[in-house]
């Protein structure tokens, strides 16, 4: 019956033996996806967040040289043409990005806002009746007000949003440096399991041990 226990012994270290060996490939495997979670945020807080903040700040720059344009000038239809055009390739930049659902309904609210304020400056600039002239440029102002609040709503977004983003990156270091020592556990039990299944490997080490001092 000696032959049947020691099978039985055997087969139990074995299973714990694959068991523990196949936690170890799992952690493996966790590494590799929060390095590529971790990856994946940090792109995101830079190009989602900070280059989008960027794009904020030109459009309210651009917004904001229309605006003395519109007031200083009388003639600034080319000039005003020319920041209309790179705006427009501002706003395809920021469209790239990754809006969330809140930040997607106020972009697309700005957009209409910076549309009305473009029908507003050519209706200034074509039209000569100064009644008229003044009432439009009470509308202008008020445009360019809106655009100015929505400017600031999409900038509050991107701090908001970068926050959640680091403290994503927070929990993904925090949940690496939990599996790393779970995994020095493991194989560490690994290494105890392998000495009791070859007790004369042990005996051996042991001896060379005592060997070396003496």
């Amino acid at each position: 019956m000696r032959w049947k226990y020691i099978l039985d012994k055997k087969r139990n270290e074995a299973i714990v033996l694959f068991s523990v060996l196949l936690m170890i490939i799992m952690i493996g495997y966790m590494h590799k996806k929060n390095l590529s979670d971790m990856e994946e945020t940090v792109t995101s807080i830079y190009e989602d967040r900070l280059v989008a903040n960027e794009y904020i700040f030109e459009l309210s720059r651009k917004t904001e040289s229309k605006k003395w344009l519109m007031a200083n000038n009388q003639d600034a239809a080319q000039e005003l043409a020319l920041l209309n055009h790179e705006i427009d390739i501002l706003i395809d930049a920021y469209e790239k990005t990754d809006l969330t659902v809140e930040e997607s309904k106020l972009w697309e609210k700005l957009k209409s806002e910076l549309a009305l304020a473009d029908e507003f400056e050519n209706q200034i600039l074509h039209n000569l009746a100064s009644k008229q002239r003044i009432q439009l440029e009470k509308h202008l102002d008020s445009q360019y007000e809106r655009i100015h609040r929505d400017l600031v709503g999409l900038s509050h977004i991107q701090l908001k949003e970068g926050k959640s983003l680091v403290d994503n990156s927070k929990k993904i270091l925090s949940s690496n440096n939990i599996s790393s020592r779970l995994e020095i556990a493991l194989m560490i039990i690994v290494l105890l399991i392998f000495l009791m299944i070859n007790p004369t490997f042990r005996m051996k080490r042991i001896k060379n041990f005592h060997n070396s001092y003496n």
